[in-house]
């Protein structure tokens, strides 16, 4: 490899060295001036545009924030609206089996005779159907003896007879919990006359202890009414929290992702900073020397007033540096004009040696054709010649 380009690379490490030493210093510099113009009445474009800069920078860290802020509440809002809808399905399971148990409490309880005589039929028919069945699972049970034949029967006829079983129980739970329901609906809408037995049937009730076995209906009824308020409270609850939910998922966009519309405000974020960058560097170089040629008298002079007596070693440092830049950039270009002006030369080198080769070859094309003249000049004379003889 040419030394001068092992030098060239070496100027070239050296130079990016200075120039992001002089871009450090810069825009150190700079913003330590900027910060300095914010009580000034400074009718200058760049100082116009370091205050927008810094505000833009502002508004959009608290809209980060508000982001982020709404996203907790956000997660927030949804693990507490699973958490109380897992609560309202459970409570929704446990009301069910109180509409059951109100259900056979209503059934077993002559005194509700009146309410229950629409469903005694089918409620009846049920009871002999579950009892017929269970009946025949345990005669089936109960059967000894036959072969494997009549073994594998037995079984296949149990389970037969089983999902049968199993079926009528649903059934039967099934009307237990539609008779609660409708009861429970009628005493909310006319809780007075469906809590109130007439006077005749007063006696009928049946205590705690009764033949019948059933349970207190004014006291389900009462659970009942205690857990739809609970109920009632916790939807409301619900409907609240998920309004809240929508509102704060409105706010994060048409995509509705806040990671997305936090990273486009952090990008836009780097984007304004690097645009302040660039502006404290400019007015670094401009406050060090470095472009006076390039800067107006009224701007000079205002630089001039903000620039202090501690700031000359840092203005010293940076015309160094500056000059260090330019010296590299000289010799750089040196270095490449002296490589450019061989590379030339190798040039005019292969073309005036084609040159001699084509001419050398106008040589031998010459005699060539001399060499074909005078076969021609043969060629004729033969046949003159020859014409002699005819």
């Amino acid at each position: 490899m040419d030394d001068r380009k092992k030098r060239i690379d070496d100027l070239d490490k050296g130079k990016l060295e200075a120039l992001s030493s002089l871009d450090t210093l810069l825009e150190n510099f700079g913003e330590n001036l900027y910060y300095r113009t914010k009580d000034m009445q400074a009718e200058f474009d760049d100082i116009k545009q370091y205050h927008l800069y810094l505000n833009d920078i502002s508004a959009s860290s608290s809209a980060i924030i508000k982001v982020e802020e709404k996203n907790r509440r956000f997660k927030e809002l949804e693990d507490t609206i699973e958490h109380k809808e897992h609560e309202e399905k459970e409570r929704s399971k446990e009301m069910a089996g109180i509409y059951r148990r109100l259900g056979r409490a209503l059934l077993a309880n002559g005194a509700y005779n009146d309410f229950t005589s629409l469903f005694r039929e089918q409620a009846d028919a049920m009871a002999l159907r579950l009892e017929s069945l269970e009946n025949r699972i345990k005669e089936l049970e109960n059967k000894e003896g036959g072969n494997v034949f009549s073994w594998i029967g037995k079984s296949a006829q149990g389970l037969v007879l089983k999902s049968f079983l199993s079926k009528a129980q649903e059934n039967q739970e099934q009307l237990y919990l539609d008779i609660g329901e409708r009861y429970s609906s009628q005493c909310q809408n006319d809780p007075a006359a469906a809590l109130s037995l007439p006077p005749a049937k007063q006696n009928l009730l049946p205590s705690a202890s009764d033949s019948y076995g059933s349970e207190n209906v004014d006291a389900i009824i009462t659970e009942i009414d205690w857990l739809s308020r609970l109920s009632r409270s916790a939807m409301d609850e619900l409907s609240v929290l998920k309004d809240e939910k929508r509102v704060i998922s409105a706010g994060f966009g048409i995509d509705g992702n806040p990671q997305k519309q936090i990273q486009t405000l952090t990008n836009h974020i780097g984007q304004v900073k690097n645009d302040l960058r660039c502006l404290y560097r400019n007015f670094g170089a401009q406050a060090s020397g470095i472009m006076d040629a390039q800067i107006l008298p009224e701007r000079k002079y205002f630089i001039d007033t903000i620039v202090t007596a501690e700031d000359g070693e840092i203005i010293g440092r940076a015309v160094r540096l500056n000059q260090s830049i330019i010296d590299y950039e000289k010799a750089i270009n040196k270095l490449k004009a002296s490589l450019a002006i061989d590379d030339e030369n190798s040039k005019i080198e292969r073309y005036r040696r084609s040159i001699d080769d084509k001419k050398n070859r106008i040589v031998e094309f010459e005699k060539a054709i001399e060499d074909l003249e005078e076969n021609v000049h043969e060629s004729e004379k033969n046949i003159q010649e020859l014409q002699k003889l005819l």
